[in-house]
């Protein structure tokens, strides 16, 4: 097994946890004050990895090249402002998180089609039509 595989199993497993916390604190805190708990806390504790990282693996943590500091702001500004509130709002309003992170997780099958197009050497195969086929009727009939 290629080692991204597991890796991304433990992310879903995690992710599919945080969806369920976030789900039961949606009647109890707004939108903007569970993203604000939320991203403050995110941030210190990817602080402290950076701080772990730097001091004791002897990580070199390096500043943002300018060039690239137009396109993060650009992707940080979505997250904040558009992503992450369009996804609390989405599991706070739906009966299932299950159902919402379903939606959301077209993502996959949207960064599929656009790989196609933004990065070079990505190749289409029959059975990959197939899956996002696939993947599509799963998404319609959970939801």
């Amino acid at each position: 097994m290629e080692s991204w595989i597991f890796y991304a199993g433990v992310a879903a497993f995690l992710i599919a946890m945080r969806d369920i916390f976030t789900k039961k604190f949606t009647s109890k805190y707004s939108a903007i004050e569970h993203l604000l708990y939320y991203y403050i806390l995110c941030g210190f504790f990817i602080i402290l990895l950076a701080l772990y990282k730097s001091k004791v693996q002897g990580e070199k943590i390096r500043f943002i090249e300018l060039q690239d500091l137009w396109p993060y702001l650009v992707i940080a500004f979505a997250s904040a402002v558009i992503i992450s509130p369009c996804q609390f709002l989405s599991l706070k309003n739906c009966d299932n998180p299950g159902k919402s992170k379903a939606i959301v997780n077209m993502n996959s099958i949207i960064a599929f089609i656009l790989a196609l197009y933004f990065i070079k050497g990505t190749k289409i195969t029959a059975k990959s039509v197939f899956g996002i086929i696939l993947a599509s009727i799963g998404i319609y009939l959970v939801v």
